[in-house]
């Protein structure tokens, strides 16, 4: 089995934690200090340590775990279990040995590393083994202080390298994290964990692939335009820290689907594939226009072009309806002009004799929209569906029901009868 990715690039951190446990080559001076059932042990151990091929080292070590099963270095023998099948790339049965070396909780540094790391890489995802990987995620976050300590250093390590192995161990463990919120539907949660992941190291183009999946999933429309950037980063990123070649070539026509769903066709793609490979993040600002807002857009400026009245109303309106339109009105709209003269339907006006109030429908002949308020009344009244032109002042706005309130006089009315005589 080849070794995963993860496998290659951290793996540092747990050969320099095996070579900080080395079994001593010379039994000790007493036997309650070197352990050793018997001679017999200590010598099996040192055959097994100077044994180079990983088959033949797992032998040696099913022979010592038949013939020593309650020695005092069942620890120690976990970790050459690991090491041996870390030589032949044997994932799952790495992560069955970590499982076993933080058992009942132990507080083993190597197992906790290793388990952290391969529970991502399970073939088989079971609530069990997401609960046992978040305990051991946060228990290495929580002992990083301790593990990492100077004092811990493993003799022959550089005093530089000790602090690069900490992030390490603590960018594995939000990046663990982060998957099982993922596994559990928990977007949100799993979105800031990757976060976290991509603010440590920026480069790491598989984070970058995993959030943009989080973020497509979460169906949140203003997730959707960084999903694809994070996307397109993890499928066109070459430096350190990129996918291999084979994952982005799959990974390229998943974005192009996904972007072609979004924006309607491909064009722009390409931008986007070079500005992710400059930045992590997309820049404040950054947009991919929808296919439903290019669609609305063309309307608008065919709307604009053949019923300029219409196409303006449209806009007022879409506006107001959004989330923010009470606010937007009240801090931008209120006691200012109408962009221009709009036309709408008379479909009520009140006191019936000399109305001083019309409700007009604009948008919609059938729905009451716009409530005209005169400065004087009109002397005499109108028939319902007369079609009026008008300019005025935004007054107010409410939501629900949909009402815009706006201030008009009577020489800025056209279509009013004139009186009869």
């Amino acid at each position: 089995m080849k070794a995963s990715r993860h496998l290659q690039s951290l793996g540092a951190i747990a050969a320099v934690c095996l070579a900080a446990i080395a079994l001593p080559l010379k039994p000790a001076a007493g036997a309650a200090a070197a352990k050793w059932t018997d001679r017999g042990e200590y010598d099996l151990v040192l055959t097994i340590r100077t044994e180079a091929a990983p088959q033949k080292r797992l032998a040696l070590l099913d022979q010592w775990k038949a013939k020593y099963p309650k020695t005092e270095l069942q620890q120690v023998r976990l970790e050459l279990y690991l090491s041996a099948w870390q030589s032949l790339g044997d994932s799952p049965r790495m992560l069955a040995v970590a499982g076993e070396m933080i058992s009942g909780g132990a507080d083993n540094l190597v197992g906790l590393y290793w388990y952290t790391l391969l529970v991502p890489e399970a073939k088989e995802v079971s609530a069990d083994l997401l609960d046992a990987g978040e305990k051991a995620a946060r228990q290495l976050l929580a002992g990083l202080d301790t593990y990492f300590a100077p004092a811990a250093k493993p003799e022959g390590t550089a005093p530089e390298v000790w602090p690069k192995r900490r992030s390490e161990a603590e960018f594995l463990a939000h990046r663990t994290l982060g998957w099982i919120r993922w596994q559990r539907a928990d977007y949100p949660a799993a979105e800031a964990e990757f976060n976290t992941c991509l603010k440590q190291d920026p480069n790491r183009a598989e984070i970058s692939a995993w959030l943009g999946a989080v973020l497509i999933l979460d169906r949140q429309p203003a997730s959707q335009v960084p999903s694809l950037w994070h996307l397109a980063r993890a499928a066109s990123y070459r430096g350190g820290g990129a996918l291999p070649d084979a994952q982005r070539r799959q990974l390229g026509p998943v974005l192009e689907r996904l972007y072609t769903a979004y924006h309607g066709e491909t064009a722009g793609l390409d931008q986007l594939r070079i500005a992710s490979v400059t930045a992590t993040f997309p820049p404040a600002g950054f947009d991919i226009e929808s296919a439903s807002a290019a669609l609305l857009r063309k309307q608008d400026e065919e709307l604009t072009r053949t019923n300029p009245q219409l196409a303006s109303w449209l806009r007022i309106r879409r506006r107001l309806e959004a989330p923010d339109g009470e606010a937007y009105f009240a801090a931008s709209l209120r006691n200012t002009a109408l962009p221009m003269r709009l036309k709408g339907t008379l479909l009520r006006a009140t006191p019936t004799g000399k109305p001083a109030e019309l409700v007009l429908g604009v948008g919609d002949a059938a729905a009451e929209e716009v409530v005209l308020k005169l400065d004087t009344p009109f002397s005499q009244g109108a028939e319902n569906g007369t079609v009026l032109e008008f300019e005025g002042t935004f007054d107010a706005f409410s939501k629900a029901p949909y009402t815009l309130t706006i201030m008009a006089s009577q020489e800025k009315i056209e279509g009013w009868p004139a009186r009869r005589k």
